[in-house]
């Protein structure tokens, strides 16, 4: 028969240790400045599309604008609750990759930068548990940033009197809005591990954005479903919905992908963590 009260204690502790690492986790949060910085650059991101729509919403004040104008038609396309967010969805499929990016990276980077790496690692917490409840926060705040977009999406759309708000649209659009944020999640763990790896930010940031520009090479060469930092934004179809140009759809083996490099960049950063006093 299995010990009960054993069995209890066991899970009892799993529970205690979880959260306690995640509540340190959140104190550092709370202290610090990249919190505003990641939420205010989102948020500023979100009012240039709303910008977009406001231009839109007068065609002959977007022409008169000039530049400016043309990019709006070029990116918005119509000033309607659709076009709003498909073109919020544009934007965090890269933008989200950037920030997100960011913030796995502060996470596991300011350790090393702050000189509290040995003392953190001399904690009875095992690193498993430092890593999980690290990667945990960095995820609950990537997809607090999103349904902070969201409800900032709902404000200007109101505001502008945008068309076309229907239940199912907006639906649509938190749906979508949510799972390209859970799809470029995984995505960025391997930014924590370089961050951890190389003791500091700037690698980490350096290869954040070579994995930008690899996006791009490689979704104009058409291997973009094989490339798992494009599959958020072939999943969302803004772009193509906005541009009208036909790109790839991902399917099975571009979402194993995205899966494999979560997996892999996991257990890679928990095997460094592990060994990190001996490094």
């Amino acid at each position: 028969m299995i010990n009960t009260n054993r069995r209890d204690g066991f899970y009892h502790r799993i529970v205690s240790v979880t959260e306690t690492t995640l509540w340190v986790e959140y104190q550092k949060i709370r202290h610090s400045k990249i919190l505003w910085i990641t939420t205010v650059a989102i948020l500023f991101i979100t009012l240039i599309c709303g910008l977009f729509m406001y231009i839109l919403k007068d065609p002959d004040q977007a022409r008169r604008l000039g530049l400016l104008g043309a990019k709006a038609q070029i990116f918005g396309g119509a000033a309607d609750w659709a076009n709003f967010f498909n073109l919020i969805l544009t934007i965090i499929s890269m933008a989200g990759l950037v920030i997100f990016g960011f913030i796995f990276v502060w996470i596991f980077g300011r350790e090393f930068s702050n000189k509290t790496v040995n003392d953190f690692l001399s904690l009875p917490t095992t690193r498993t548990d430092i890593v999980l409840a690290k990667i945990t926060t960095a995820a609950i705040w990537s997809m607090a940033l999103i349904l902070i977009v969201f409800i900032f999406i709902l404000i200007i759309g109101v505001i502008l009197d945008l068309p076309g708000g229907s239940p199912e649209i907006i639906l649509d659009g938190l749906t979508k809005m949510i799972i390209t944020g859970l799809l470029s999640i995984p995505l960025c763990i391997p930014f924590g591990l370089v961050a951890s790896a190389t003791r500091g930010y700037l690698p980490s940031v350096g290869c954040i954005f070579l994995v930008i520009i690899l996006v791009q090479v490689i979704d104009t060469l058409g291997h973009g479903v094989y490339f798992p930092w494009s599959i958020p934004a072939l999943y969302s179809g803004a772009a193509e919905a906005l541009t009208g140009i036909e790109s790839a759809t991902p399917g099975f083996i571009s979402y194993t992908l995205v899966i494999l490099v979560g997996i892999v960049s996991l257990v890679l950063l928990r095997s460094w963590w592990r060994n990190a006093d001996q490094i």
